[in-house]
């Protein structure tokens, strides 16, 4: 038991420090590389034009009601009507 542990840690403590600091290096350079990236994405994504797709989501405008067009429907069509909504623009003169 007492060997398998000794195999374990090396031989020269110093090896073992130098070893780290190199992963610990490649671990910098890698972030420092995608640091670079990430700022470089920002950039070109701040570049694009902004399609707001969901600029009217929720919201459902219905056609403006006027007396011209209460006069063009039919009966069932006026019947669907809000009439709450009617009454306003009838009564706006």
């Amino acid at each position: 038991m007492q060997k398998e542990k000794e195999d374990e840690i090396p031989a020269d403590a110093n090896a073992a420090k130098a070893e780290e600091s190199g992963d610990e290096s490649e671990v910098s350079a890698a972030l420092d590389e995608l640091k670079k990236e990430v700022g470089e994405l920002r950039k070109a994504l701040a570049a694009r034009p902004v399609a707001d797709i969901d600029a009217a989501a929720g919201r459902r405008e219905e056609p403006k009601l006027t007396k011209e067009a209460l006069a063009k429907m039919s009966q069932a069509e006026v019947a669907r009507l809000d009439w709450n909504e009617v009454r306003r623009v009838l009564s706006a003169g």
